[in-house]
């Protein structure tokens, strides 16, 4: 397993990439592997992912381009501050996460409602149908996704913004230890909420924001680690 390579490095769309990084739960009975997108090989899984997703949230749209949504996938491999990975679960391509350093425009679909500090990155995570179906497989996605993340020294806070349609998403968040943005607690860097705007303006009234921060997450992980082969 190469886990050495770093966060953002440009890489060829159509190779084929090793894990960089592997997590496992309830005693070895589920695997989580993280690798580089490549195009040729997951294509045919994540295009169905991606195009469920944006039914869902932009209802006016039926249909995106499949070369519209390659050639997006195509650049963020090649560029430098942006990286999407295909995450496996039990050898299974199971969903896709992206990254993206600080508010560089990763997706121009994507609307932004966060003020973005140094250190900050942007989440974005899509579950395959049977992921989303499958007890306990979204948290393990979305903790194995974030704790390699968190294991590269520039990631400060994870920042996952959600649109008010995403419910399954927003529930995952909730659930994972992160509370509505609306419901904050003094001593946590929970979230932020927006009064008025439109989407895709800084201010943002459909869009929940949730930060995932170094520090907090390890204590996360733990408690989550401990708990859930007792739920299983």
């Amino acid at each position: 397993m190469n886990n050495t390579m770093p966060l953002y490095t440009s890489l060829s769309p159509d190779n084929k990439y090793d894990l960089l990084f592997e997590q496992h739960f309830l005693q070895g009975k589920i695997n989580i592997g993280l690798r580089p997108l490549s195009l040729p090989g997951d294509w045919p899984l994540i295009s169905k992912w991606l195009q469920r997703a944006y039914r869902r949230r932009h209802m006016s749209i039926t249909h995106l381009p499949d070369k519209y949504l390659r050639e997006t996938l195509a650049i963020m491999l090649q560029c430098d501050f942006a990286q999407p990975f295909v995450g496996l679960i039990n050898e299974q391509p199971a969903f896709l996460v992206e990254l993206c350093d600080g508010d560089k425009q990763c997706d121009a679909l994507e609307g932004g409602a966060h003020l973005f500090q140094p250190g900050d990155h942007a989440m974005r995570l899509i579950l395959s149908h049977t992921a989303i179906h499958t007890r306990y497989w979204p948290s393990y996605a979305l903790f194995s996704s974030l704790e390699y993340f968190f294991s590269h020294q520039q990631v400060k806070r994870v920042v996952w913004q959600l649109h008010e349609k995403d419910t399954f998403y927003i529930n995952l968040a909730n659930q994972s230890g992160l509370r509505e943005p609306k419901l904050k607690r003094k001593d946590f860097d929970y979230a932020q909420s927006f009064d008025a705007g439109s989407f895709g303006s800084a201010q943002d009234p459909h869009i929940q924001v949730y930060l995932y921060l170094r520090e907090n997450f390890t204590r996360f992980l733990a408690l989550y680690q401990r708990t859930m082969p007792k739920l299983s």
